[in-house]
C-alpha cells in the first residue's frame, strides 16, 4: 500500500498538523460533492475531512460563513461514505481493499467494524487481507465487532501467528507510552490457548529477548495465567541470551569502587575517572577518631550520604531523574519498578559501602551489626525517649544462607515494634507475638501528624509543572539565553532576567497560561517574574522528589504548604516512610506492589531461597538486609528527632504561657 501525501489525514483533535492538513481539503470543502464515487481514496478522504469539521478544528482564514456552509457540506458526506462502503462485498472486497492508501487502512477498518459491515466480508476476504500484510491483525483487533464476528477464524490465525505473543503482552503487561490503542481479543481464545502461544513463542527463533522478563514476571489474573514453569523457562532462556550477548559483545566497562584510606585529604571524595567509573574515597582516620556507635551509624547519612538534606532515603529511583530515551525506549512492564543507571549505580555504591564499611568496623574491633543493635535497643531510647525495652538479635555466626534466614524476620519485627510503639507509646512483645497477620511498610505509622506533602492528582497542576519542569517544552530555549543551555523554564527564570517579548508568538501561548493561573507576572520592565517563588520552589523539589517532609522544610515554606493544603495542590501522609520509600522497599522484599522485585522476603522469611551453595547469592542478600535495616533506623530517627522537636516546642510554650 503507497502513500499520497497530497490526501488529507486526520490524527487527532490536539494534533498540530491539523491546519496543513485542512489546507489540502479546503478545495474539496468548496466543490460540489459527485455523483457517483469510484475510487475507495476519495470516500476514505471525505471521511477524514468530516472529522476535523465534527471536532470544531477550522482554518483561521475561515469567515463564519464559510464555517457554517463547510458544517453543512460535512453533513451530507456520512450518507455517501455509508451508501459506498455497503457495496464492497466478498467478490469485490480484494480490488477495493488493495486500493486503499496506507493512512487510510485504520479508517477503512473503523468503518467496517462502526457501521456493522462486517457480515459483508468474508473469512476469506480477512485472511487474505491478513497474509497480505501481517502486522494488520493488531489495527483488526482493535474493532471490537469485527473480532467477535470473526471469532473463530481471529483465534485460529493467533494460534499460529508469531507475534501474538507480543499482542499477549501488550495487553496484559507492557506499560502503554502515551497511546490510546485498545485490544479486543476472540472470546473462544482460552487462558490455556494464551499460556500455548507465549510457550511456542518461547520455543521460537524470533524470541525478542526483551521480553523475556515480562513474562518470567507477568501478573496472573483471570484471564491471563502463566505457571511457574513457563516462567522458568523464560528466566533460564533470558540468561541465556544474556550470557551468548556478553560472550560476543565487550560492551561498556562502568562501576564503582570505594576505597577507605588514612592517607585521604578529605573526609569523603568522589573522583570521576572516566565517563563511566567513580571511585569514591572515605577517611579511615576520620571515622576512627569518631568511633562512638551514634557517630558510626551517623555515618550513613552524613558519609555515605544514604539520606538527603531532608531525611529522605536518596536511593529511590525517581521517575523524573530518567532522560527522555529512558523513558520511552523499551518494553516495560507496569508492574515494573522502573529503574536507570542513576539508580542501578546508586545501589551498586550502597552494596559496596555497606560490605567495606563492615569490613572496617571489623578490623576496627567492632561490628557493624553490634552498632545496630545499640542503636535501636538503647541509642533511641536514652537520647529521644524511645521504648527501652526494644530488641533487634544479629546473627553472630553461620553461613550467610543462615544468617539472612535469621535476619529477615528480625527486619520484620524491628517494624512491628515501632508500630506498637507509635500506636500505643510502649512496646508489648506478648502482644506483638500473638499479632500474625502479614506487615506492610505502608502501614507502619510516623509519630509525626502530616509528616510528608504530596502532589495531588490534578490535570491543571500537571500541566503547570510540565510548562515549568520539563525539558521539552522548549520554553527554556529563548534569545539572547540559547548558548547557555538552560533545560527548563525554571531554570531559566531562576538564572535569569527574562523579558516576555523575547519569546516567539507561539511561545507566549504558554506563557499566558502560566500568567493567567497567577504562577507569572510581568513586572514594569517587561520582565517576567514568579508571583510566589516559595509555592514554584515546593513544586519542584515535588516534581524531582515525589515527596518533602513538611517539618525539614523552614518556616517560610512551612506556611506555603499549608496555604498550598488550603488550594488543593497537596495532600499530607503520616506513615514512617514516604510513598516513593514504601515503593522501594517493596521493590526489594515482596510482589505485593512490583512483579519485578528482588523478593528477598519471599525467599528468605518463607524459606523458599534455593541452592545454599550459591554463597555469593546469599551473601548479596545479607548485604541487602543490613541496608534496609540501615534505612529504616535513619528513618525512625528522623522520626523520634521531629517528634521530639514537636514535643519540646510545645512544653515550651505552655509553660510560657
Amino acid at each position: 500500500m503507497m502513500r499520497n501525501r497530497d490526501r488529507v489525514v486526520f490524527f487527532s483533535e490536539r494534533d498540530m498538523a491539523g491546519g496543513f492538513e485542512l489546507r489540502k481539503g479546503e478545495h474539496i470543502l468548496r466543490t460540489a460533492t459527485k455523483s457517483d464515487y469510484t475510487d475507495i481514496n476519495d470516500i476514505l478522504e471525505l471521511y477524514h475531512i468530516k472529522q476535523y469539521i465534527d471536532n470544531g478544528i477550522y482554518l483561521n482564514t475561515w469567515t463564519q460563513d464559510d464555517i457554517s456552509h463547510f458544517k453543512q457540506t460535512v453533513s451530507s458526506y456520512g450518507t455517501i461514505i455509508g451508501k459506498f462502503m455497503s457495496s464492497i462485498i466478498s467478490e469485490n472486497f480484494k480490488s477495493t481493499y488493495q486500493n486503499i492508501i496506507f493512512d487510510y487502512v485504520s479508517s477503512f477498518w473503523k468503518i467496517i467494524n462502526d457501521h456493522g459491515l462486517s457480515k459483508q466480508i468474508t473469512k476469506e476476504n480477512l485472511l487474505s487481507a491478513l497474509n497480505d500484510n501481517p502486522f494488520l491483525i493488531r489495527e483488526i483487533l482493535q474493532h471490537k465487532k469485527i473480532v467477535e464476528h470473526f471469532n473463530t477464524t481471529i483465534k485460529d490465525y493467533l494460534l499460529s501467528h508469531s507475534e501474538t505473543a507480543t499482542i499477549l503482552l501488550s495487553i496484559y503487561e507492557i506499560e502503554k507510552n502515551n497511546t490510546k490503542e485498545k485490544y479486543y481479543l476472540p472470546p473462544s481464545l482460552t487462558v490455556e490457548d494464551k499460556e500455548t502461544i507465549i510457550l511456542n513463542y518461547l520455543d521460537s527463533p524470533e524470541v525478542n529477548m526483551n521480553y523475556l522478563p515480562i513474562i518470567q514476571n507477568a501478573r496472573n489474573r483471570d484471564e491471563f495465567k502463566l505457571s511457574d514453569k513457563t516462567r522458568l523457562k523464560a528466566k533460564r532462556l533470558n540468561e541465556k541470551k544474556i550470557d551468548e550477548f556478553f560472550n560476543t559483545n565487550s560492551g561498556i566497562k562502568c562501576g564503582v569502587s570505594i576505597c577507605f584510606s588514612e592517607d585521604a585529604s578529605k573526609i569523603k571524595e568522589g573522583i570521576v575517572k572516566d565517563s563511566f567509573n567513580i571511585e569514591y574515597i572515605y577517611s579511615l582516620n576520620f571515622i576512627k577518631e569518631n568511633s562512638t556507635p551514634h557517630a558510626l551509624f551517623e555515618n550513613f547519612h552524613y558519609l555515605f550520604e544514604y539520606l538527603d538534606d531532608q531525611h529522605r532515603i536518596r536511593l529511590t529511583n525517581k521517575k523524573n531523574s530518567m532522560d527522555v530515551l529512558e523513558r520511552v525506549i523499551g518494553v516495560h512492564s507496569p508492574h515494573e519498578y522502573r529503574t536507570n543507571f542513576v539508580f542501578r549505580s546508586s545501589e551498586n555504591t550502597a552494596l559496596l559501602q555497606i560490605a567495606g564499611y563492615k569490613s572496617v568496623l571489623e578490623k576496627m574491633g567492632s561490628s557493624l551489626e553490634d552498632t545496630l543493635v545499640f542503636v535501636f535497643s538503647t541509642l533511641f531510647a536514652e537520647k529521644y525517649g524511645f521504648a527501652n525495652n526494644a530488641r533487634l538479635t544479629m546473627p553472630t555466626g553461620g553461613s550467610y544462607l543462615e544468617k539472612v534466614r535469621s535476619l529477615a524476620p528480625e527486619f520484620e519485627s524491628l517494624l512491628k515494634q515501632y508500630k506498637l510503639f507509635v500506636e500505643d507509646g510502649c512496646i508489648d512483645f506478648e502482644l506483638l507475638e500473638m499479632s500474625s497477620s502479614p506487615y506492610s511498610v505502608k502501614d507502619i505509622p510516623s509519630l509525626v501528624p502530616n509528616k510528608y506533602i504530596y502532589l495531588k492528582d490534578s490535570q491543571e497542576l500537571l500541566k503547570i509543572i510540565q510548562l515549568f519542569f520539563s525539558d521539552q517544552t522548549g520554553l527554556s530555549y529563548v534569545d539572547p539565553f540559547k548558548d547557555k543551555q538552560y533545560h527548563t523554564l525554571f531554570d531559566l527564570l531562576a538564572h535569569e532576567d527574562v523579558a516576555y517579548n523575547q519569546y516567539k508568538e507561539y511561545q507566549k501561548t504558554r506563557i499566558n497560561y502560566l500568567i493567567d493561573k497567577m504562577y507569572l507576572y510581568i513586572d514594569g520592565n517587561g520582565s517576567i517574574q514568579f508571583v510566589n517563588p516559595a509555592r514554584v520552589s515546593i513544586l519542584y523539589d515535588l516534581f524531582l522528589n515525589e515527596a518533602a517532609s513538611f517539618y525539614r522544610y523552614d518556616p517560610e515554606f512551612r506556611l506555603e504548604v499549608l496555604e498550598m493544603g488550603r488550594a488543593g495542590l497537596i495532600y499530607f501522609g503520616n506513615t514512617l516512610f514516604s510513598i516513593p520509600e514504601q515503593s522501594y522497599f517493596n521493590y526489594h522484599l515482596n510482589k505485593s506492589e512490583f512483579t519485578y522485585g528482588l523478593d528477598l522476603r519471599n525467599k528468605y522469611a518463607h524459606g523458599t531461597s534455593a541452592d545454599p551453595n550459591k554463597t555469593k547469592e546469599h551473601q548479596y542478600a545479607y548485604l541487602m538486609y543490613l541496608k534496609l535495616i540501615v534505612l529504616s533506623l535513619l528513618k525512625i530517627e528522623d522520626d523520634l528527632i521531629i517528634h521530639k522537636a514537636i514535643s519540646d516546642f510545645n512544653n515550651s510554650k505552655n509553660q510560657t504561657n
